[in-house]
């Protein structure tokens, strides 16, 4: 029963998105919905909205969407080999969805003439087309809030104009600055992000490119303009709220991860002490820690070379994160002492270097690197003032 009636109701809007002309009171609007409580969700949504009330339906197109049955789904979404896809669905079911996740929804009715708006929607129409729905996702390149960006351009061509804030003209932001404002109080998010994310993530992102996300698709409606009868006219004909959230207290962690590793480097610092002083074994912790490091490294590899993200290429974190702490610091003890000191003096080597050139490094570093590369050197000290370097418990 539960399929049959899911199957009858995306019957039921594909007939109406399959209609081939809308009335004269069609208005079509974009919606912005608000950062929501999780990952997925932190950095809004958008979507395309299209109520005709004489022929009484009231659509939503919706590009940011993806289907869990696709075979091997979690392969594919991690590997970025997922397709999304654009979806329709009723307003009604959109905005409950929002609402259940306590997120609000701004709406932008756009001043489009009749026939503008037919042309638009035969665009979506045509978008929606089985042989045209999917997509391959991209977090900054091709999303959501992107698409809608281009669909415009691509439905009235020179017509169209997008003015851009002069803010936004000053070449200062890259993409990992635009995504790091909404991650202000999702400290443990941006922590991960940061280690995923290489050098594409620090490019200068135009004004363009501003538009990836949501909010700032908003602005640049705000400001674009439309050509009618030969004058170009203002896009947005009304802004309002149409579904309110409740205020939230932002998150607070007390244990962020700048915090926990600060931490750390002092907990090594003591017994780094004891190690040298009292000869007190702290094998157990270099053997953990170095084999974690290893373990990041691995997986930024595979981001890097395993994936088609366009985002986690040539990552940087590599030269600290180093895969081969994984497994060389399990077999430590069995590797000649000539090679492992060769091994600790040029990794610790790019190591400092890393700390000595933080201000100019090409990849913007989380800040939480510093007291883990700082804990690396200072086990590494320890090792070479070793003679026999082996605190490491194999």
């Amino acid at each position: 029963m539960r399929k049959a009636f899911f199957a009858l109701f995306f019957l039921s809007i594909s007939v109406i998105v399959d209609a081939q002309s809308i009335s004269e009171n069609t208005k079509i609007s974009l919606l912005t919905a608000s950062p929501g409580p999780d990952l997925y969700s932190t950095f809004g949504h958008s979507a395309i909205r299209v109520k005709d009330s004489l022929q009484n339906f009231d659509i939503i197109f919706n590009y940011g969407t993806f289907d869990f049955d696709t075979r091997n789904f979690y392969v594919k979404f991690t590997r970025g080999q997922l397709d999304y896809m654009l979806s329709v669905e009723t307003f009604e079911n959109f905005s409950y969805y929002r609402k259940s996740e306590n997120r609000s929804i701004i709406e932008q009715e756009l001043n489009l003439t009749t026939e503008q708006k037919r042309k638009l929607y035969y665009l979506l129409q045509e978008n929606y087309k089985p042989e045209n729905r999917y997509y391959r996702y991209d977090f900054f390149f091709d999303n959501c809030s992107s698409r809608i960006r281009d669909i415009m351009k691509t439905a009235f061509a020179d017509d169209f104009r997008y003015v851009y804030p002069d803010e936004w003209k000053t070449g200062e932001l890259t993409f990992r600055n635009l995504i790091d404002l909404y991650l202000t109080h999702h400290h443990w998010s941006d922590y991960g992000i940061d280690i995923a994310l290489g050098l594409p993530s620090d490019d200068v992102a135009s004004p363009a490119d501003y538009m990836f996300l949501p909010d700032y698709l908003s602005d640049a409606f705000d400001l674009a303009s439309i050509i009618q009868d030969g004058e170009p006219v203002p896009l947005v004909k009304t802004k309002r709220l149409i579904l309110g959230r409740m205020d939230v207290e932002p998150d607070t962690y007390f244990v962020t991860p700048s915090r926990l590793m600060w931490a750390l480097f002092v907990f090594s610092i003591a017994m780094t002490y004891l190690n040298v002083k009292k000869e007190f074994s702290i094998g157990w912790f270099d053997a953990l820690y170095f084999r974690a490091i290893g373990i990041v490294g691995w997986v930024v590899f595979w981001l890097w070379f395993c994936t088609d993200h366009i985002a986690t290429k040539d990552n940087l974190n590599l030269l600290w994160a180093i895969p081969f702490h994984f497994p060389l610091f399990i077999f430590w003890s069995r590797i000649s002492v000539n090679w492992r000191k060769w091994y600790v003096f040029v990794t610790g080597s790019i190591d400092l270097l890393i700390l000595v050139f933080w201000a100019i490094m090409p990849q913007n570093y989380h800040n939480a690197f510093i007291p883990m590369i700082l804990i690396i050197l200072l086990r590494y000290w320890f090792m070479l003032k070793s003679k026999k370097l082996k605190p490491i418990v194999g």
